[in-house]
């Protein structure tokens, strides 16, 4: 046999990788690979790649005239589409902020007693040079509660006064009217006729031609933070705090008992819209007259009273009275108003007050109320 020489390819080997590519300590910085982005410039197409604008919130306690912020907090996100092909180590991503030189920081404190005014159909308060926008400080201190329109005129409502502001040109005069604040924030309602308040004594008042002494100070002065709601189509002042709640009408000058929690009132669409945090509940009806002497400051007893109701369900009556002008009124039990409409209630005294109440709610008109007693001779 004879030998036979064999010339063989050279063998092909296929590998494949299994596991997760383990990436060790990233590399040390290089600055040679750093990329700088100026956002102020233009990309090739000519169109600004913009600026970069930051929204910060000083943090920490205002002191006087010096104000420690806390470090800016800086949020950034990363924008675009990913590419599948770069690879980012474990390594951190370094930021570095450069401000120009040309931008200004601008800081202004709080003023508390200072009223500000816009350019006409615009919500920019800045001051340009037309001056149509301005400023200007009242001449009492603390916050400023409420701006309320009246008329031609402007009412500023605050912690320890409430003036008036009068167009003048382009800027407005100051009329201090009251320099007794509001019991509260919300210590103030009305339309542009007519404004009600209640001052820190605990008096309501009215505002429309002039500055109108209503009193109550006895009622409302136990509100702890009362809000005033006016309901222009009943014409109607609502008070309440959340506990007490009182409703007074201009009309007939009355004030009452009335929900507690009412915190708003309006009309859209023909409808009538009432706000409150929970349910409204009306409390029981109970009226007082205001006070009397009976014409004379001798001394008088009290038999019966007679009342011109037309009320079906059941009705109460009682009396207040004293001897001194200066001294608290005392009062009888509430007694049951018969069929007959009379109330025998018996009591001594120089001033009087008179009151009636019911438990269950209906409308009804008093038309009159008869007390009949006697007038005894001083000795």
């Amino acid at each position: 046999m004879a030998d036979t020489n064999i010339t063989a390819d050279p063998i092909v080997i296929a590998t494949v990788q299994y596991g997760t590519p383990i990436f060790g300590i990233p590399f040390v910085r290089d600055p040679e690979l750093d990329i700088t982005f100026y956002c102020d410039d233009e990309d090739e197409l000519g169109v600004p790649k913009g600026i970069i604008r930051l929204t910060t919130v000083p943090l920490g306690d205002y002191l006087n005239l010096t104000i420690w912020p806390e470090a800016i907090e800086v949020t950034t996100t990363q924008e675009g589409s990913f590419i599948e092909s770069v690879f980012i180590s474990s390594g951190l991503l370094e930021v570095e902020i450069i401000f120009s030189s040309e931008i200004d920081v601008l800081t202004e404190l709080f003023k508390k007693n200072w009223v500000k005014w816009s350019n006409i159909g615009y919500l920019d308060f800045t001051i340009w040079k037309d001056n149509v926008a301005g400023e200007r400080p009242l001449d009492w201190k603390g916050w400023v509660y409420e701006i309320k329109k009246l008329k031609r005129n402007v009412i500023v409502y605050g912690e320890n006064g409430i003036s008036l502001l009068v167009p003048a040109d382009n800027t407005y005069g100051l009329n201090t009217i009251y320099r007794l604040g509001l019991k509260g924030k919300q210590a103030v309602a009305g339309d542009e006729s007519i404004h009600f308040f209640i001052d820190k004594e605990g008096t309501l008042w009215s505002i429309s031609e002039s500055l109108e002494k209503l009193g109550y100070s006895e009622y409302l002065d136990s509100l702890s933070n009362p809000v005033l709601s006016w309901d222009l189509n009943n014409r109607l002042l609502y008070i309440c705090d959340g506990t007490l709640g009182f409703i007074y009408s201009p009309d007939s000058k009355s004030l009452g008992k009335g929900p507690n929690n009412i915190t708003g009132i309006g009309y859209q669409g023909g409808a009538s819209y009432i706000a409150a945090p929970i349910a409204i509940s009306t409390p029981t009806l109970e009226l007082w007259t205001d006070i009397y002497d009976i014409g004379v400051r001798k001394g008088k007893s009290i038999e019966s009273l007679e009342f011109g109701v037309d009320l079906t369900t059941a009705l109460k009556a009682a009396v207040r009275y004293r001897q001194d002008k200066a001294a608290s009124f005392s009062q009888t039990d509430w007694i049951t108003v018969n069929s007959e409409g009379e109330a025998f209630i018996q009591c001594y005294g120089q001033e009087f007050q008179f009151g009636i109440k019911a438990d269950t709610y209906e409308y009804f008109e008093l038309d009159y109320i008869k007390i009949n007693g006697r007038i005894y001779e001083s000795w």
